[in-house]
């Protein structure tokens, strides 16, 4: 039995897959798509329709499609959808026999290097909730120690002020400290939670992302202080979001870890203000707005080009069979992994 979506999903959508069906309706019967979904306008019900039309004929591509071929002028959905097909085959390759390290590594490459794409397109797609794959792609090199990934979170901050009003814009600034701190820039990274601490003192997702990460830094002593912190303020909020075992466990891996003595690389003022907010009584915040805040611990980041809506002359032509990707070969798409509700948080899908 098939068990198939109908329609290409990935883990990245912005919309439901009954959206997708309801916009690819009433475009095959010429309908006023205006008219199609409450809220969404004629623009982005078309995009939604043509472009998951393109994508659902994707899933069916031959291999050289998949594999090989150049991505040309695929759209950002398209581009989603053929990164969930390389994920889906780098899994089925894990514990194949014959099938080497590199192999795999070129297919997760190719898969990163799609979302990228998406990524550095002029528009936004609709189908997209972009702000999982900035932080994705910032994830891949900032484990590599590529400096890119500072760029990455950046426009992800771009992004989020640009089109969801800033809503997220505190989770955004922990994943910027704690890229710092992946690339070894323990100043600057400490400096933005320090800032963080300040402004909110009983902000338990700073806490929770300096216990669950600080091990990797080397940052033992200070993490076992701010988890400790952060068990006190989860204390008096009688823990709303259940954070307490995550915060014992994290306490204990940094009580046995062996990456420890780091701290002697931190400025010795960073040390004392990082401290000193640790100290700070939770009413004590300055609850400064967090977009002000993010605008003055990241000056540059008005010069952050954002990506633009889409306009009714972004349409494309209207779409055709010829214009689909040849259906000669069918590959199984895996279910997308589950995308948390945006506001991370400090957890990690890793």
């Amino acid at each position: 039995m098939n068990d198939r979506p109908p329609h290409a999903l990935s883990r990245y959508a912005a919309v439901t897959e009954g959206v997708i069906a309801k916009c690819q309706q009433d475009f095959r019967a010429g309908c006023d798509l205006g008219r199609s979904i409450p809220g969404l306008d004629a623009t982005k019900a078309t995009l939604i329709a043509v472009q998951s039309l393109v994508a659902d004929a994707l899933v069916h591509a031959p291999l050289d499609v998949i594999l090989v071929r150049p991505f040309g002028p695929l759209d950002d959905w398209s581009l989603a959808i053929l990164a969930e097909i390389l994920f889906s085959i780098e899994d089925q390759m894990r514990g194949r026999i014959g099938i080497l390290k590199a192999q795999r590594r070129k297919v997760l490459e190719r898969a990163w290097a799609a979302l990228e794409q998406a990524l550095d397109s002029p528009t936004i797609s609709p189908l997209l909730w972009y702000e999982d794959i900035f932080l994705d792609v910032a994830q891949e090199y900032r484990v590599k120690g590529d400096r890119r990934a500072i760029e990455l979170v950046k426009r992800g901050l771009t992004h989020n002020l640009h089109y969801n009003e800033g809503n997220n814009v505190d989770s955004f600034l922990r994943d910027l400290a704690e890229t710092y701190l992946w690339l070894g820039e323990l100043d600057r990274g400490l400096a933005i939670l320090i800032a963080l601490l300040r402004n909110d003192p009983a902000d338990i997702w700073t806490y929770n992302l300096v216990a669950i990460t600080f091990d990797r830094f080397g940052l033992v002593d200070l993490g076992v202080e701010a988890t400790r912190r952060g068990l006190d303020v989860l204390a008096a909020a009688d823990d709303p979001d259940g954070l307490h075992d995550q915060l014992l466990r994290s306490l204990d891996n940094l009580r046995q870890s062996e990456k420890c003595g780091r701290e002697v690389d931190v400025d010795p003022s960073v040390l004392a203000d990082f401290r000193a907010a640790l100290a700070l009584d939770l009413a004590a915040g300055l609850h400064q707005p967090i977009t002000e805040l993010c605008r003055e611990l990241i000056p540059d980041l008005g010069q952050v080009p954002a990506k633009g809506s889409p306009q009714a002359s972004d349409l494309p032509p209207q779409l055709e069979q010829k214009h689909l990707p040849s259906t000669e070969k069918k590959h199984t798409q895996s279910k997308p992994r589950r995308r948390e509700k945006r506001r991370r948080k400090g957890k990690k899908r890793r």
